[in-house]
């Protein structure tokens, strides 16, 4: 199964990261996929040395079969530049056109 969690606003970071661990401990971690698209003020969350990015990088550590995705888009708005983010995050040309594509291939969408 194919798991696809959107993160569009900052509010939402600590339950889709919640949601995403209970998950993980609740089904075989091998055999599902997760992404995760950030966009809005939740790509804040992503930037490195913070405590909510420290919370994605360990749980991307734990499980390798966690992507990270973040909008461009959202970080030019934002004025953050890639370097500033936590390894391995993908950056997405857009997260719109990232969390249609997806569905469309029948990826299960989630927003906590």
């Amino acid at each position: 199964m194919n798991i696809l969690f959107h993160v569009p606003e900052l509010s939402r970071v600590v339950p889709c990261l919640n949601n995403a661990l209970n998950y993980l401990k609740a089904v075989d971690t091998n055999a599902d996929k997760l992404r995760i698209v950030f966009n809005g003020n939740a790509v804040n969350s992503l930037v490195d040395k913070t405590e909510s990015a420290d919370q994605w990088k360990d749980l991307a550590k734990k499980y390798n079969n966690i992507q990270l995705d973040v909008c461009s888009n959202s970080l030019r708005g934002m004025g953050i530049v890639t370097e500033s983010l936590i390894r391995p995050v993908s950056i997405v040309p857009s997260a719109i056109l990232t969390l249609v594509t997806l569905q469309n291939e029948g990826w299960i969408y989630l927003r906590p």
